[in-house]
């Protein structure tokens, strides 16, 4: 991975093999960023993306095989139990250009991506949500 600061935002380019939560929670964790927004590009090898069922509270994962193009990566990132907490939804195309997607449970870069992070002044920290269980922004 390779990282730049340009301003209040995180450029990132990761290289083929590399997985994007790790690589993104690993800068996260390294520069302190506790609040950001995070979107992106770029072609991946494999991915999961999964949605989550409110009635059974549990993802069900999607796995896809590449090529894939990375069509938007769109997120945030917060904190939980004083760690990074990446919230983080994407969607893929594969040879026959036709989207899916859903949250992102994994992808690793097949050519290169392209990330900003966007760090936001401040803090924001995930709690639990009492009916649908999912960890929500805590404000």
């Amino acid at each position: 991975m390779y990282s730049k600061l340009c301003g209040d935002t995180w450029v990132l380019r990761l290289e083929p093999g590399e997985e994007v939560l790790a690589s993104i929670a690993g800068l996260c964790k390294k520069e302190n960023i506790l609040c950001a927004e995070i979107s992106g590009i770029g072609a991946a090898s494999t991915a999961m993306v999964g949605i989550y069922n409110i009635d059974e509270k549990k993802y069900y994962e999607n796995v896809l095989e590449g090529p894939l193009e990375i069509v938007s990566l769109l997120g945030s990132v917060t904190q939980k139990d004083g760690e990074p907490y990446l919230h983080i939804h994407a969607s893929f195309s594969g040879e026959s250009c036709v989207c899916t997607g859903g949250h992102l449970n994994s992808a690793v870069i097949g050519v290169t991506a392209e990330i900003f992070i966007r760090k936001i002044d401040g803090e924001i920290k995930r709690i639990p949500h009492p009916v649908t269980g999912i960890n929500v922004f805590d404000i």
